[in-house]
């Protein structure tokens, strides 16, 4: 196998251990994703684009490579928190490892199961199209300066995502200790094997995002209209507003993101629009996608390992089944049905004949991929920059603002008028609950309750298990700031590779 020079310096020992353990895995090889090997520099716009290329695909992955945003990351998201499960009465066990919480070692986390590779090599690859830029080496450049400057931007909007990610995987939240714990570490450089580093701090990395991300959207180089599939000067503002958020900076989370709601060409799909715009040949589903995977052929990341496949049933009686392996919880489907004129409710479907039982003839199989491994896959959605604006605001006591805000996806959701909020009724509770019901199967609930510092209550006893496995105490309840599983542990084949590398507490 050849190892060439664009993997990132802070995997390679770790990969290169993996590999000789491994059979069939060939991800080190630059042909399935950019193409051009480090013995050919970036010194035109052809290969840098080429180098565009190989970012964007090792960041939303292949069937074969599922533990970023090819999988895993939805599935973190989702199954840790109340709102999702897996299906352990017809599931594959694909989404098993993060509900079931019974990992005890570094061991554990494999390349199938952890979710540290993949954002490490995207960016290095970022890195690289940034050193070449930067550096002066891309021989077109003067003839093609728009598009060379938008490509570095881009390039710094998805460093700075992977960065961002893997900080709120691998650190404490920084509102527990304003940043202070362990974060991920930082690299901004490439071509150097020979240094390992260590992790810097939650608050060094979320300086790193910030500036990126700052840099990127003052730069004017990002594309301000709507690119599917690719990051754009609103994407990036999107990102940052969440970034903001969970940092506590509310004013800024507020202030970015009411840039993106006024002056972005994005729009709040409607009630009536809601439930068809998810299908992504629908006119009105890029409305509010920010960033998305495009899914364009049988051989995409989705290709049936992929997130989408999993949330649809696996039953003989559909035409196309999935693995089955996601649906809402009894709790979730309770929180839905408190308001019946929730088109919400009608993003959810019901289990065929033979499954009905096991689910009470409830809705639990989630819609938002109707295209199953073909519907594209969001990342960002306009949806949660209104959110993160009303939450933004109430936290910085405008609580006029906040109710606008948050009554936007209100009126555009239900018919139900007494759902809608005043600023003298409006609680951070109904926002979370909110944010809970429009974002469920999107990988956001786990995050946002790590962030706050939530206690996650699956179950407490039979009388409300609902169809929820038997699950251990630890996993029934989890205190997001206490509990000893709250944050995974780093794979053991990154340890053993790096002496410099600090590992989370072991449980």
């Amino acid at each position: 196998m050849k190892l060439y020079k664009n993997i990132d310096k802070l995997v390679f020992g770790a990969l290169f251990v993996f590999t000789l353990t491994s059979c069939g895995n060939d991800w080190l090889d630059v042909s399935p994703y950019d193409g051009i090997n480090a013995e050919t520099a970036l010194t035109n716009t052809d290969a840098l684009d080429a180098a565009r290329t190989g970012m964007y695909k090792s960041l939303k992955g292949t069937s074969d490579f599922i533990d970023y945003y090819g999988r895993n990351m939805f599935v973190y998201g989702d199954v840790r928190g109340e709102d999702i499960q897996y299906n352990a009465n017809y599931g594959s066990s694909r989404a098993e490892f993060y509900y079931t919480m019974e990992y005890s070692t570094a061991d554990d986390f494999t390349s199938s199961t952890g979710i540290w590779q993949s954002p490490l090599i995207t960016i290095g690859r970022a890195n690289r199209i940034i050193e070449a830029v930067d550096g002066g080496k891309i021989s077109d450049a003067s003839s093609n300066a728009a598009t060379v400057a938008q490509y570095k931007n881009e390039a710094k909007v998805i460093r700075a995502l992977c960065l961002f990610d893997l900080t709120r995987i691998y650190g404490e939240p920084y509102l527990k200790d304003n940043g202070a714990s362990l974060g991920a570490p930082i690299d901004t450089t490439i071509y150097d094997y020979n240094v390992q580093v260590g992790r810097s701090t939650v608050a060094e990395c979320y300086t790193q995002v910030i500036k990126d991300l700052t840099e990127a959207i003052a730069s004017g180089a990002l594309s301000t209209d709507q690119t599917q599939g690719y990051i754009n000067k609103w994407a990036a503002e999107g990102l940052l507003s969440r970034v903001y958020l969970s940092k506590g900076d509310y004013k800024n989370a507020l202030s970015i993101s009411e840039d993106v709601i006024n002056n972005s060409p994005y729009k709040l799909w409607t009630r009536d629009q809601y439930v068809n715009a998810w299908n992504s040949d629908n006119s009105n589903h890029t409305n509010e996608m920010l960033f998305e995977f495009v899914v364009t052929n049988t051989t995409d990341w989705v290709d049936r390992e992929g997130y989408a496949y999993l949330t649809i049933e696996n039953s003989s009686k559909l035409a196309d089944p999935g693995y089955g392996d996601i649906v809402i919880t009894k709790s979730f489907s309770d929180s839905l049905l408190t308001d019946p004129k929730d088109i919400r409710n009608d993003i959810v479907d019901s289990a065929t004949a033979d499954d009905q039982h096991i689910f009470g003839g409830r809705k639990v199989y989630l819609k938002k991929f109707p295209k199953g491994r073909y519907n594209d896959i969001p990342v960002l959605r306009l949806s949660e920059v209104y959110l993160n604006a009303a939450e933004a605001a109430f936290d910085e006591h405008d609580n006029v603002t906040a109710a606008k805000y948050l009554n936007d996806i209100i009126e555009n959701r239900t018919t139900n008028a007494s759902e809608l909020v005043t600023p003298s009724n409006i609680t951070a509770q109904r926002i979370y609950m909110e944010r809970r019901k429009e974002l469920v199967g999107e990988g956001q609930r786990y995050f946002d309750a790590l962030r706050r510092g939530e206690t996650i209550t699956r179950y407490t006893s039979s009388a409300n298990q609902g169809w929820h496995s038997i699950l251990n105490s630890d996993a029934q309840v989890i205190n997001t700031w206490t509990a000893k599983k709250a944050l995974p542990l780093i794979p053991s084949y990154e340890m053993d590779a790096n002496p410099n590398m600090q590992q989370n507490p072991t449980y």
